[in-house]
């Protein structure tokens, strides 16, 4: 029996190295800045920034097309006939029904290949330790409905938090928590996550500084994980990473990390929320 081949969108923000160690195909979502389009794979977090800070109009985003799905799909084909596919939350983007579309497009072509699509009711780091698990199961030798049940399982268990400078990009995006509000106050730090499976971003509160924003956040994940087990965690950092490194530094010196991963925020979830320094994390 050939392993299961692991699907994810680029929203993940997982390592390269885990990506190339699990052979994890990611499909990139698009962008577009002043008019012009871009993949998410295709852009350095530095040229990204560039362009941001640079751009005369809102930069929007693009769902990945049916086709584009459609396409890895068929080329894992040709070595598996198990796919699991995971994604980030359909209420945030259109990305999971394209996704589905090109699953029963694919259906009538090739009956023999299995797909299933696991919504991973997340974003970024959360997103992408769901996918890190259902690649540990396939390496581990365990069938698709076994890989799909290690991922749904991590649903529940993983959290995000994250720290903005301000809320008006996430509210000019349209995926702002209901009770964001417009304006924002001289040095107060926003802090949204996604930790009760809803599939939305909420609104966890707000610090003054940055510094106490992080001390928060730390903080936080004691409120929403059994911190006596070890943790797995990847934090995202955007045009800062000396702030990632420093937030990165503070939880692996409060708490037992059996993992630790720094990694940029894809530029589709920086394009909307601007500046952030997030963690997301289980154990």
């Amino acid at each position: 029996m050939s392993e299961v081949a692991i699907v994810t969108d680029s929203i993940s923000c997982l390592p390269l190295e885990l990506v190339e160690q699990y052979h994890i195909k990611i499909v990139p979502v698009g962008l577009v800045i002043d008019r012009k389009s871009y993949q998410d794979t295709d852009i350095s977090n530095e040229d990204f920034w560039r362009l941001f800070y640079q751009a005369k109009e809102p930069v929007t985003t693009n769902a990945v097309n049916p086709a584009d799905f459609e396409k890895v799909f068929n080329n894992l084909a040709q070595n598996t006939d198990s796919i699991v596919c995971t994604l980030v939350s359909q209420k945030l983007s259109a990305t999971y029904n394209m996704a589905c579309q090109a699953k029963e497009t694919l259906k009538q072509k090739i009956p023999s290949l299995q797909i299933e699509i696991i919504d991973s009711k997340t974003a970024a780091g959360s997103e992408g330790l769901i996918v890190l698990e259902t690649a540990r199961a396939a390496r581990s030798g365990k069938n698709i409905s076994q890989v799909v049940e290690s991922g749904q399982n991590m649903v529940p268990r993983v959290k995000y938090f994250c720290a903005m400078n301000t809320l008006k990009y996430i509210i000019r995006s349209g995926r702002a928590p209901k009770t964001a509000v417009i304006g924002d106050w001289l040095k107060v730090k926003p802090i949204i996550g996604m930790v009760n499976e809803s599939g939305l971003v909420e609104d966890l509160g707000r610090e003054r500084g940055m510094d106490k924003a992080i001390s928060r956040m730390t903080e936080m994940i004691g409120e929403y994980t059994d911190v006596n087990k070890p943790l797995h965690i990847i934090v995202h950092y955007t045009d800062n990473k000396a702030i990632g490194e420093k937030l990165k530094d503070v939880l692996t010196s409060r708490y037992k990390c059996i993992e630790a991963y720094l990694t940029p925020f894809t530029p589709v979830m920086a394009s909307q929320t601007g500046p952030v320094v997030g963690i997301a994390f289980y154990s």
